[in-house]
């Protein structure tokens, strides 16, 4: 999320985003609710019904600042009140929900997808974004050149990169700032000037 988990990410290159093993990425878009997948529930943590919550995005903080999660159920999402947040393991949190009060309820959600509102969201500051906003968006050079959209994001430690494919054809473009010289949310338009046999 610029994410709690780590919530936001910015063109310096400080965001990370989900290794390609981890199912159903956070990189995904919003459902037709307006809920952004962030985890899901690994089990129980102790005996009062606190969830461990594997998150998408092991880099993430911001779940502790969200007042409601939810938790997909076999009647559709359901919304609970967050009670708290604390990071366990790597990539896991101790998630306590209003409402689910000992282990044989914790366990009965096990496997469940765990999602947040994006109007929860915290705010984000300047060339900041959410990796959500970014997928499918389109990539034009500066002089107008279509490159193709975004369909995946993945991390290298200096910076993020961007796999962007037109049809058969794919190019990874490093997110950053000598790169990346408009992004267009809204319209959800990026554009680029491409470093020497970036695209060849």
């Amino acid at each position: 999320m610029a994410q709690s988990c780590r919530p936001t990410h910015s063109l310096a290159g400080d965001g990370r985003s989900a290794p390609a093993d981890r199912p159903q990425p956070a990189v995904g878009r919003p459902d037709a609710n307006g809920l952004l997948r962030v985890g899901y529930v690994a089990g129980s943590h102790g005996l009062r019904g606190a969830l461990r919550v594997r998150v998408d995005d092991s880099d993430a903080t911001s779940l502790a600042d969200l007042a409601r999660l939810f938790v997909e159920t076999a009647a559709g999402p359901r919304e609970f009140e967050v009670r708290s947040v604390t990071a366990l393991s790597s990539g896991h949190l101790r998630v306590v929900l209003d409402g689910i009060d000992d282990v044989s309820a914790a366990q009965s959600l096990r496997g469940a997808p765990v999602m947040a509102a994006v109007a929860d969201l915290p705010p984000l500051g300047d060339r900041q974004f959410y990796y959500f906003q970014l997928v499918g968006a389109e990539v034009i050079t500066i002089d107008g050149r279509r490159v193709g959209a975004i369909e995946e994001i993945f991390p290298t430690g200096a910076n993020d990169v961007w796999v962007v494919r037109e049809g058969e054809r794919e190019v990874l473009i490093p997110a950053i700032a000598d790169v990346v010289k408009a992004m267009d949310l809204s319209a959800r338009r990026i554009t680029i000037e491409p470093l020497p046999g970036l695209l060849d």
